[in-house]
């Protein structure tokens, strides 16, 4: 009697073993032929990355492959992650009516003026990350090069007509209807742009030709634009943020060390020769050396954190907001919410960006292909910056740079194109192989 072989372990379209029993699956629908094998494989062209590809696992059965496809998860993205965004976004719009209607009512007569507006810009930008959610995000190769190229465009345009607010020149709008920071668009074209650069390089993102010199021009370029404006906050995080995609990219660690070395160095080198640089270094040391000047805003930001205390004034009942703390909607809004729900509520708030975060990195590393894995770790990479950033200058941890709160701060296209971000994450969340939903082989 012959000897009953061991089925094979079932494998999909990469090769990737499954590991899942053998039994009943209810994600099945239906089967698709044999690809053959001379057919190319479209997950090798970039921007062909298609995926229908991903809806597809073999299994072996009587001698040939059967090719089925599945069905995707409820909804076809990452619940978690989306929770985490509205949850995000709800509390965020909690606190920024707090923390606004006093100024609101001061300086515009209305105390609900930043309040419908974000809320506007809200439901708009979850328009735009649904819209984005349900494009193949393969198609952001094909984007890299034309969003780069307006990006800085942008970034020369705003120096000539851009509005002046706060001796800084970033803006780009008709009045104080609807405004643009050329800045938040160029941190959208960096992640696209070195994420499909680097996939495009390969293997030659060893060499320092090829994996470091594009890079740093492109960087170099956009710090150089950023710092006429003057904007030191996304300067650095678009810095910072091309590094770390390098890096992830397989960048030679030696080369990009240099790299890493020569941009702290220029850095170091405008801000030392800034005169609001050097300003700034000095009241983050010490801000009682201007009071009333520079130092006046970290000091109310502290006076906000202290009189919170460990569980908060309550709800709407900060003083600080009442035209002490300037930008209280905006760059130091955190400084509000400490001091209405204590260092509890703070703290809370926080790690509900640590989930938000970890779930990111998750989805960057479960990610079908290394194109969608670079493109989540740069989205997250940006708010997690921004994040640190943005807390570690309301509580006197790092020196004024101007960051934004991500969901919390007042704002129009910055929240928007977060949005817009954030739909690229589901974008690669929704076709995540099966694999990372237990899919199971069919029975016989």
């Amino acid at each position: 009697m012959a000897r009953r072989r061991r089925p094979r372990a079932p494998r999909d379209s990469r090769g990737n073993r499954y590991e899942a029993p053998y039994d009943d699956n209810p994600l099945i629908v239906d089967e698709t032929p044999d690809r053959r094998d001379d057919e190319p494989d479209a997950r090798d062209v970039p921007g062909e990355n298609l995926p229908p590809r991903d809806n597809t696992v073999e299994f072996p059965a009587g001698g040939r492959v059967r090719r089925i496809r599945v069905k995707r998860e409820i909804g076809g993205f990452d619940v978690p992650f989306f929770m985490l965004t509205i949850m995000l976004m709800l509390i965020g719009l909690v606190m920024l009516f707090s923390s606004s209607y006093a100024a609101a009512d001061f300086y515009h007569g209305d105390p609900m003026y930043f309040i419908w507006r974000q809320f506007l810009f809200s439901a708009l930008g979850l328009a735009v990350m649904f819209i984005v959610m349900g494009i193949p995000y393969q198609i952001l190769h094909r984007l890299a090069f034309p969003s780069l190229l307006i990006s800085i465009l942008l970034l020369v345009l705003v120096l000539f007509i851009g509005q002046t607010r706060n001796n800084a020149t970033r803006w780009i709008g008709i009045g104080e209807l609807f405004t643009v920071q050329p800045s938040e668009i160029a941190k959208a074209a960096v992640i696209i742009s070195f994420s499909s650069l680097a996939i495009r390089l390969g293997r030659r993102m060893k060499s320092f030709m090829y994996g470091i010199v594009p890079f740093l021009v492109i960087i170099g370029m956009m710090g150089v634009l950023l710092m006429r404006q003057p904007h030191l906050s996304a300067t650095i995080i678009i810095t910072l943020t091309g590094i770390i995609i390098i890096f992830l990219a397989g960048a030679h660690i030696g080369k990009l060390s240099l790299l890493g070395g020569l941009v702290a160095l220029v850095g170091l080198w405008i801000v030392l020769g800034m005169g609001y640089g050097m300003d700034r270094i000095n009241v983050w040391i010490d801000p009682m050396v201007d009071p009333k000047g520079d130092g006046y805003q970290i000091l109310q930001s502290l006076y906000a954190l202290g009189s919170g205390g460990l569980w908060g004034l309550g709800l709407g009942q900060s003083r600080q907001k009442h035209l002490f703390l300037p930008e209280p909607y905006n760059d130091f809004i955190f400084a509000i919410v400490c001091e209405e729900l204590g260092f509890i509520g703070g703290t809370l708030i926080i790690l509900i960006f640590v989930a938000f975060v970890v779930r990111g990195y998750y989805i960057a590393l479960r990610a079908r292909d290394n194109f969608g894995t670079l493109l989540v770790a740069g989205v997250i990479t940006q708010i997690t910056l921004q994040i640190i950033f943005n807390i570690g200058v309301v509580t006197g941890l790092l020196p004024v740079t101007g960051a934004s709160l991500p969901f919390f701060s007042s704002g129009g296209s910055s929240l928007i194109i977060l949005f817009a971000e954030l739909g690229v994450v589901l974008s690669v969340s929704r076709q995540i192989p099966a694999t990372a939903a237990g899919l199971r082989p069919p029975p016989g």
